[in-house]
Protein backbone atom coordinates (compact mmCIF):
# COMPACT_ATOMS: atom_id res chain seq x y z
CA UNK A 1 0.00 0.00 0.00
CA UNK A 2 2.77 2.29 0.60
CA UNK A 3 4.78 1.68 -2.68
CA UNK A 4 1.16 3.19 -4.41
CA UNK A 5 0.93 6.08 -2.70
CA UNK A 6 4.93 7.01 -3.91
CA UNK A 7 3.61 6.40 -7.63
CA UNK A 8 1.45 9.11 -7.70
CA UNK A 9 3.33 12.10 -6.86
CA UNK A 10 5.64 11.07 -9.66
CA UNK A 11 2.75 10.59 -12.10
CA UNK A 12 1.05 13.76 -11.15
CA UNK A 13 4.28 15.45 -11.54
CA UNK A 14 5.22 13.66 -15.30
CA UNK A 15 1.38 14.72 -16.36
CA UNK A 16 2.10 18.33 -15.48
CA UNK A 17 5.52 17.78 -17.26
CA UNK A 18 4.02 16.71 -19.88
CA UNK A 19 0.96 19.29 -20.29
CA UNK A 20 3.30 21.69 -19.89
CA UNK A 21 5.72 20.42 -22.96
CA UNK A 22 2.39 20.50 -24.98
CA UNK A 23 1.62 24.28 -24.14
CA UNK A 24 5.11 25.51 -24.98
CA UNK A 25 5.25 23.42 -28.46
CA UNK A 26 1.58 24.85 -28.95
CA UNK A 27 2.61 28.38 -28.19
CA UNK A 28 5.74 28.77 -30.24
CA UNK A 29 3.76 27.59 -33.30
CA UNK A 30 1.65 31.06 -32.93
CA UNK A 31 2.71 33.99 -35.87
CA UNK A 32 5.03 36.29 -35.09
CA UNK A 33 4.43 40.12 -36.00
CA UNK A 34 7.32 41.93 -37.84
CA UNK A 35 7.50 45.61 -38.49
CA UNK A 36 9.77 46.84 -41.21
CA UNK A 37 10.21 50.29 -41.92
CA UNK A 38 8.98 53.48 -40.20
CA UNK A 39 4.93 53.94 -38.76
CA UNK A 40 4.85 57.45 -37.43
CA UNK A 41 2.61 57.53 -34.49
CA UNK A 42 -0.60 59.77 -36.18
CA UNK A 43 -0.50 62.36 -33.47
CA UNK A 44 2.97 63.14 -34.21
CA UNK A 45 1.43 63.05 -37.69
CA UNK A 46 -1.43 65.79 -36.73
CA UNK A 47 1.01 68.01 -35.68
CA UNK A 48 2.44 68.41 -38.52
CA UNK A 49 1.58 71.97 -39.81
CA UNK A 50 0.28 72.71 -43.55
CA UNK A 51 1.89 76.18 -44.13
CA UNK A 52 4.03 76.38 -41.34
CA UNK A 53 6.26 73.27 -40.53
CA UNK A 54 9.77 73.55 -42.10
CA UNK A 55 11.61 70.54 -43.12
CA UNK A 56 13.71 70.25 -39.65
CA UNK A 57 11.10 70.55 -37.72
CA UNK A 58 9.29 67.18 -39.65
CA UNK A 59 12.75 65.87 -39.55
CA UNK A 60 12.74 66.50 -35.37
CA UNK A 61 9.25 64.74 -35.06
CA UNK A 62 8.89 62.47 -37.43
CA UNK A 63 12.78 61.45 -38.15
CA UNK A 64 14.65 60.63 -41.60
CA UNK A 65 12.04 59.61 -44.10
CA UNK A 66 12.34 56.29 -45.92
CA UNK A 67 13.40 58.14 -49.01
CA UNK A 68 13.46 61.28 -50.65
CA UNK A 69 12.06 61.85 -54.38
CA UNK A 70 14.30 61.42 -56.63
CA UNK A 71 13.92 64.84 -58.85
CA UNK A 72 12.80 67.75 -57.14
CA UNK A 73 13.87 66.24 -53.84
CA UNK A 74 10.58 68.04 -52.26
CA UNK A 75 8.39 64.50 -51.40
CA UNK A 76 9.56 62.68 -48.05
CA UNK A 77 8.07 59.86 -48.14
CA UNK A 78 7.91 57.17 -44.58
CA UNK A 79 6.88 53.51 -45.53
CA UNK A 80 5.75 51.32 -43.45
CA UNK A 81 4.74 47.50 -42.98
CA UNK A 82 3.82 45.02 -40.34
CA UNK A 83 3.25 41.75 -41.08
CA UNK A 84 2.42 38.03 -39.82
CA UNK A 85 4.56 35.59 -40.10
CA UNK A 86 3.59 31.98 -39.65
CA UNK A 87 6.48 29.15 -39.42
CA UNK A 88 7.35 28.79 -43.09
CA UNK A 89 4.54 30.15 -44.87
CA UNK A 90 4.25 33.21 -46.66
CA UNK A 91 3.86 36.43 -44.61
CA UNK A 92 0.24 38.10 -44.57
CA UNK A 93 0.77 42.02 -44.90
CA UNK A 94 -1.59 42.99 -41.73
CA UNK A 95 -0.98 47.01 -42.08
CA UNK A 96 0.89 49.10 -44.90
CA UNK A 97 1.21 52.75 -44.37
CA UNK A 98 2.88 55.33 -46.87
CA UNK A 99 3.07 59.18 -45.10
CA UNK A 100 3.96 61.89 -47.93
CA UNK A 101 5.14 64.82 -46.78
CA UNK A 102 5.72 67.55 -49.59
CA UNK A 103 7.62 70.83 -49.61
CA UNK A 104 7.10 73.86 -51.56
CA UNK A 105 10.33 75.62 -52.73
CA UNK A 106 11.22 77.29 -49.48
CA UNK A 107 11.18 74.15 -47.55
CA UNK A 108 7.79 74.54 -46.04
CA UNK A 109 5.53 71.95 -45.69
CA UNK A 110 2.85 71.65 -48.83
CA UNK A 111 1.06 68.66 -48.43
CA UNK A 112 0.83 65.83 -45.87
CA UNK A 113 -1.15 62.13 -47.69
CA UNK A 114 -1.48 58.90 -45.68
CA UNK A 115 -1.57 56.19 -47.96
CA UNK A 116 -2.87 52.68 -46.32
CA UNK A 117 -2.33 49.10 -47.61
CA UNK A 118 -5.85 49.49 -50.03
CA UNK A 119 -3.97 52.30 -51.60
CA UNK A 120 -1.51 49.97 -53.23
CA UNK A 121 -1.51 47.59 -55.86
CA UNK A 122 0.22 43.90 -56.44
CA UNK A 123 3.02 44.29 -58.81
CA UNK A 124 3.27 41.12 -61.48
CA UNK A 125 6.95 40.25 -61.37
CA UNK A 126 8.34 38.84 -64.86
CA UNK A 127 10.10 36.40 -64.89
CA UNK A 128 12.05 36.40 -67.94
CA UNK A 129 16.07 35.90 -69.07
CA UNK A 130 18.17 38.61 -70.98
CA UNK A 131 19.47 36.73 -74.00
CA UNK A 132 23.33 37.17 -74.05
CA UNK A 133 25.66 36.55 -76.72
CA UNK A 134 27.84 33.54 -77.22
CA UNK A 135 26.21 30.29 -76.13
CA UNK A 136 26.87 28.30 -72.64
CA UNK A 137 29.90 26.43 -71.85
CA UNK A 138 29.23 23.34 -69.61
CA UNK A 139 31.96 23.41 -66.51
CA UNK A 140 33.73 20.11 -68.98
CA UNK A 141 34.25 22.69 -71.53
CA UNK A 142 35.78 25.86 -69.72
CA UNK A 143 37.71 23.50 -67.97
CA UNK A 144 39.36 21.81 -71.34
CA UNK A 145 39.37 25.40 -72.86
CA UNK A 146 41.46 26.90 -69.75
CA UNK A 147 44.36 24.05 -70.09
CA UNK A 148 47.46 25.85 -71.30
CA UNK A 149 46.57 29.63 -70.47
CA UNK A 150 47.78 29.27 -67.25
CA UNK A 151 51.52 29.57 -66.25
CA UNK A 152 52.75 31.58 -69.25
CA UNK A 153 54.34 35.19 -69.80
CA UNK A 154 52.67 37.86 -68.30
CA UNK A 155 51.45 40.08 -71.19
CA UNK A 156 51.68 44.22 -70.44
CA UNK A 157 48.37 45.26 -71.39
CA UNK A 158 50.17 48.66 -72.30
CA UNK A 159 52.49 47.22 -74.47
CA UNK A 160 51.81 48.26 -78.07
CA UNK A 161 53.49 45.12 -80.51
Amino acid sequence: MQHHRQLRPALTLRKALGAAAICAALSACGPTIETHGHLPDPEIVESVRIGASNREQVNAMLGTPSAISTFDKESWYYVGTRLSRFAFLEPEVIERKVLIVRFNQAGIVQQVEILGKEDGRDLQVVDRKTPTRGRELTILEQLIGNVGRFGGQEVDPLDER
